[in-house]
């Protein structure tokens, strides 16, 4: 048996605690099987504490995968270390969702929810992709045959499913706009309050209501530092991303380059 105790004892938020024994389960059934054990799909904040718990365990090995290259959302295939990466199989399905969405926008919250409407977790479901009349959706294998069966609507839209192979996933172009600015600090309150052009007090308001993540985590202190690369995101606006550092005013202010995704 693995001493849990030990190699989880820097984690501290109950969520955390949940997540390490999902993943201490998944590793004591591969040494016990001998097999390979594949994780729900999670966020890469998920990812990351997973994957540092597994390194620490030397009987496993893994690897991440989304179904592409950049995926945000991911599953992690946990399998003996004597195992090669390239001959694990990921579990992982891709299906195209067509329809006339002419007169009919839809969104990625209405892709969603026609799949969680069908009864399946969001924990299955993978990134979901929105081209301009389709949408490419990654899910879990285990229900890839359950979703071709049962989805025919989004949105009132009547829609079309068929199974494509990963490698004929169509990578999207990501669109943004581009904000200069600057800050005094780089306080989350300040660059949220930037990249929303909002007030940074409605700003420090929704982080202490739990409205606003950080690198795919609910963060509630106004004052945390942000670092270069950092994910922002509030919920129902959109996110931004603190792309660049570009230098320091005359007045000491930071400037920055912000993306706040559209």
């Amino acid at each position: 048996m693995i001493d849990r105790v030990k190699i989880s004892s820097h984690l501290h938020r109950e969520e955390d605690e949940l997540l390490a024994g999902y993943i201490f389960d998944k590793i004591e059934m591969v040494i016990k099987k001998k097999s390979q054990e594949t994780t729900n799909f999670m966020n890469p904040h998920e990812c990351e504490i997973a994957s540092g718990l597994i390194r620490q365990v030397s009987e496993v090995n893994y690897k991440i995968d989304g179904g592409y290259e950049g995926a945000e959302r991911s599953r992690i295939i946990i399998f003996p270390e004597y195992l090669f990466p390239d001959h694990v199989k990921t579990p992982i399905s891709l299906l195209k969702v067509s329809g006339n969405f002419k007169f009919q926008g839809v969104t990625h919250r209405d892709y969603l929810g026609a799949l969680m409407g069908l009864g399946v977790k969001r924990e299955m479901i993978g990134d979901i992709v929105i081209m301009d009349d389709f949408a490419q959706i990654f899910l879990a294998d285990e229900i890839k045959d359950f979703v071709l069966l049962n989805l025919k609507n989004v949105h009132e839209v009547s829609v079309e499913v068929k199974e494509l192979a990963i490698d004929d996933f169509i990578f999207p172009l990501q669109r943004f706009k581009e904000i200069m600015t600057t800050v005094a600090s780089m306080r989350l309150d300040a660059i949220a309050s930037a990249g929303f052009s909002d007030s940074r007090n409605r700003i420090s308001r929704e982080i202490k209501n739990q409205k606003v993540k950080l690198n795919h985590r609910l963060e509630s202190d106004p004052s945390v530092n942000v670092e270069i690369g950092d994910l922002i995101s509030i919920q129902g606006r959109g996110r931004v991303k603190v792309a660049e550092k570009i230098g320091v005013s005359q007045r000491g202010r930071i400037k920055l380059l912000l993306q706040r995704y559209l």
